[in-house]
């Protein structure tokens, strides 16, 4: 079971849909997911996450979309650290996966950042509270540029890009293989305990950004493994 945040009903709506999620009170539900919409603001945010987590104490990701001056429209990340502008306060969640990327939360609309949004410290605060900061889950994808003004058109088909993320963080959470096919793909090769670990993170950031899999070849030791996983690293990034 996960729980999820998000700011507005036009970034919750297609979750929703997607999912089959059914209202009951303000969460929307079914037996793997719980969602609530905040309203914008760090102080709504912080809030409406509270009133979740009283009820559903489970890992929390915050979706929605953010502004940027570094990333283009369409761009995605999970984050890693979080600055409030009004009061320098820099918080750090312990869950994020690559590309990642600094956010920083205002409390109005102001200059654009390499990620900016008005909710992100509000979520991390109340949901701090409650969780472990290896459950609170941050995931933005930007809807603006000083180039590109927002339009809400877009935003249903943005948020579809979380569809794989959502996915993936039930499974993670219920302690299960994450994907069967990346086990199966690396069952049989010459691995070290670290390499595995990296071998599947790599291979779950591709199966989650939709890139197709490479042939993994048959290696024979840990120094030809290794060239094998620093070549697939060097070409993700």
């Amino acid at each position: 079971m996960i729980n999820i945040v998000t700011a507005l009903k036009i970034e919750a709506a297609p979750i929703i849909e997607y999912f089959n999620l059914k209202a009951t009170g303000e969460i929307y539900q079914n037996n793997e997911i719980n969602l609530i919409v905040t309203g914008s603001g760090k102080v709504k945010s912080a809030i409406n996450t509270a009133l979740l987590l009283q009820k559903k104490t489970y890992p929390t990701i915050n979706i929605g979309i953010a502004g940027s001056n570094k990333h283009p429209v369409g761009s995605s990340f999970f984050i890693h650290k979080i600055t409030d502008t009004d009061t320098d306060f820099e918080y750090y969640p312990d869950f994020f996966e690559e590309p990642s990327e600094e956010i920083f939360t205002i409390s109005k609309p102001q200059k654009y950042f390499p990620l900016v949004d008005m909710e992100s410290s509000g979520f991390f605060e109340a949901a701090y509270k409650f969780l472990s900061v290896e459950k609170i889950i941050l995931y933005k994808i930007v809807s603006d540029t000083p180039n590109k003004p927002f339009n809400k058109d877009i935003v249903p088909k943005l948020i579809k890009k979380s569809f794989p993320i959502i996915k993936y963080l039930i499974k993670r959470f219920q302690n299960k293989p994450l994907f069967p096919d990346i086990e199966e793909k690396i069952k049989n090769l010459y691995l070290t305990q670290t390499q595995k670990a990296k071998l599947k993170e790599l291979l779950t950031y591709m199966h989650i950004k939709n890139i197709p899999f490479p042939n993994i070849p048959k290696t024979n030791n840990k120094k030809e493994t290794q060239l094998f996983i620093e070549k697939l690293k060097k070409s993700l990034l």
